[in-house]
């Protein structure tokens, strides 16, 4: 049975017989270097930034390959050619580029195909179920006890593979039930992001992000903060501590996947924490997101869930 395929170094692989292999830096290291994105109306959201990001991992993480930045964007749309007759015309495609330095150098004796790139896609919906039933209450947040590795360690800005502290503080969220998102906290106490997604926050009607030293420099959130120049909300750059959080408006959670989600309960040595009062700032960032992308992202998030799950998600909170 034909199924979805990915371009791997020049051939069509199916998805199935993908992996990592035993012998990749990949596996040993997590010496690999990845982009996520996803389209609206089957276009690719900030493609140009999303493979600046990846081109600048790879420099500085010393990952050297061979192929432009015009040929790299070429390959994403001819994967989603390739595959599109596996999409409902109603889907959008999450599209996934993996790039690594190739085989660990103690197994040359293993052959050598230089570095292994991999473009792959899926469908955007699969993630309903982790989001549309947080549309009307929002997401809880924690802060988790797993710090963000300082960039004088490894820089968070290089987008790589290594990230067991991100699934350490997956786990620890995970024991406090569904929906729950964790917030990592920098070695001075500095708010930073979550395991996949930028945080900011809602005070007194203002944007309030984490400067980012320590922090994975989102295409999305990129985006928001433009969003949010044109609604006229302010946005302040600090460095936020949990002092600062704890009495805040609302949170929001922005993804490659999701888009701008948010939370209004955060929790803090146990203690929950209830946020009011952010509610029409956070519509307003919703509403110029879904005008800027073409796509209502509320409503097609309800509507894959429903599609899946044939369960109702009543409207968001905010709207």
């Amino acid at each position: 049975m034909k199924e979805i395929e990915s371009w791997r170094n020049g051939e069509w692989v199916p998805n199935s017989d993908i992996g990592t292999n035993l012998w990749d830096a990949h596996y040993f290291f997590g010496w690999a270097v990845f982009e996520a994105l996803r389209t609206y109306n089957h276009v690719p959201f900030l493609l140009d930034e999303h493979i600046d990001r990846l081109y600048r991992s790879a420099d500085l993480a010393e990952i050297k390959f061979d192929m432009s930045k015009a040929r790299m964007k070429e390959l994403t749309y001819e994967v989603m050619e390739h595959n599109k007759k596996f999409f409902d015309d109603d889907e959008e495609y999450r599209i996934m580029i993996f790039i690594s330095p190739g085989y660990f150098k103690i197994y040359d004796d293993m052959g050598d195909p230089g570095p292994i790139i991999t473009v792959n896609m899926t469908t955007t919906s699969r993630y309903a179920k982790h989001v549309a039933p947080y549309l009307e209450k929002g997401y809880t947040t924690l802060i988790s006890s797993q710090r963000q590795i300082p960039s004088r360690f490894l820089d968070p800005k290089i987008k790589s593979c290594s990230r067991l502290h991100y699934g350490l503080a997956d786990a620890e969220a995970a024991r406090y039930g569904s929906g729950v998102v964790p917030i990592l906290l920098d070695e001075h106490g500095y708010i930073t992001e979550s395991s996949g997604s930028n945080i900011a926050f809602i005070k007194d009607g203002k944007l309030c992000v984490p400067k980012y030293e320590n922090i994975l420099r989102g295409c999305t959130i990129g985006y928001i903060e433009k969003v949010a120049r044109n609604y006229n909300i302010p946005i302040l750059e600090d460095n936020w501590e949990v002092y600062d959080i704890t009495s805040c408006d609302g949170i929001i959670i922005t993804s490659t996947f999701s888009g701008l989600t948010y939370s209004y309960n955060l929790i803090y040595r146990n203690k929950t924490y209830k946020l009011t009062g952010g509610e029409q700032v956070i519509k307003n960032l919703i509403d110029g997101f879904s005008k800027g992308v073409g796509v209502d992202i509320i409503k097609q998030w309800k509507e894959w869930y429903e599609k899946k799950y044939s369960s109702k998600v009543t409207a968001t909170k905010t709207t």
